[in-house]
């Protein structure tokens, strides 16, 4: 067993791919998550890394979260994340949901893979404590890119979020886009603004965001166990989602508040 470390173990002449755990974990977790990842690699990939953690809370039914984040040479990144109870799981899953992240850029893949089809794998939601043993375990506040809706909906599935906020480029509204189903999407604004939404995006629908606390979101979750509600934050006036983190604790993400000059500028 080891509790955190990093092996680098060799994936061709010109690439390593680095194991990095934090936690207890099987002292070969590395050398299988290398086994299972590395023929999955095509010529396109520059750097990739993995991040293995065993969490330390008690009561959590899939404790062994991966994360794999793979550089390609062409610019593009792409992600996927998994939760599992035991190692087994674990890389078979994230195996599966490499294979099916890289399949947009054919050469990320190794040849044999390129035709290989998957069923498409949403990210599976985290599962929560017990509503008295949550807390919001983190907090980030950011200026939401600029972007078009059908450039986040390239985001959100490269990266696997849940979620991701984002500024739509036209309209210049605070956003948030989820997927509602496969291949499709939904995004929600403050105030609904239709511009920007092309015609030619994916098939998607757009909703109004609640205006409420941070408190009062955190009612509703500890209430509904959903994996996130977005909501218009009433103190700022801006964009927030609270959402489930893995550890079963919660997150919270938000636009940050607009100075006086920034208000002048919109």
């Amino acid at each position: 067993m080891s509790t955190e470390g990093q092996v680098v173990l060799p994936l061709r002449s010109v690439a390593t791919v680095p194991v990095s755990t934090t936690g207890i974990v099987p002292t070969d977790a590395a050398t299988v998550i290398h086994e299972h990842l590395a023929p999955i690699l095509g010529p396109w990939t520059a750097y990739t890394r993995v991040r293995l953690t065993r969490l330390a809370e008690p009561g959590l039914r899939r404790p062994l979260v991966a994360q794999i984040d793979v550089q390609l040479s062409a610019g593009h990144r792409v992600r996927a994340q998994t939760a599992a109870a035991t190692m087994t799981e674990l890389v078979t899953v994230l195996a599966m949901r490499t294979i099916e992240q890289l399949r947009v850029y054919p050469r990320a893949l190794a040849a044999c893979l390129r035709g290989h089809v998957v069923t498409d794998l949403l990210p599976s939601p985290p599962e929560l404590l017990p509503p008295e043993r949550r807390r919001l375990a983190r907090r980030k506040i950011c200026r939401p890119a600029p972007m078009t809706v059908a450039e986040a909906i390239v985001v959100l599935n490269a990266m696997d979020y849940r979620l991701h906020l984002f500024r739509e480029k036209f309209s210049r509204q605070d956003s948030i886009v989820v997927r509602s189903g496969l291949g499709r999407y939904r995004v929600i604004q403050s105030r609904p603004n239709p511009i920007g939404l092309e015609v030619t995006s994916p098939p998607m629908a757009l909703a109004a965001a609640e205006r409420r606390s941070v408190t009062e979101a955190t009612g509703r979750l500890d209430l509904t166990g959903a994996p996130f509600d977005i909501f218009t934050d009433h103190a700022t006036g801006r964009l927030h989602a609270l959402y489930a983190r893995y550890d079963g604790h919660y997150g919270l993400l938000g636009a940050e508040a607009a100075t006086r000059s920034a208000r002048r500028s919109w």
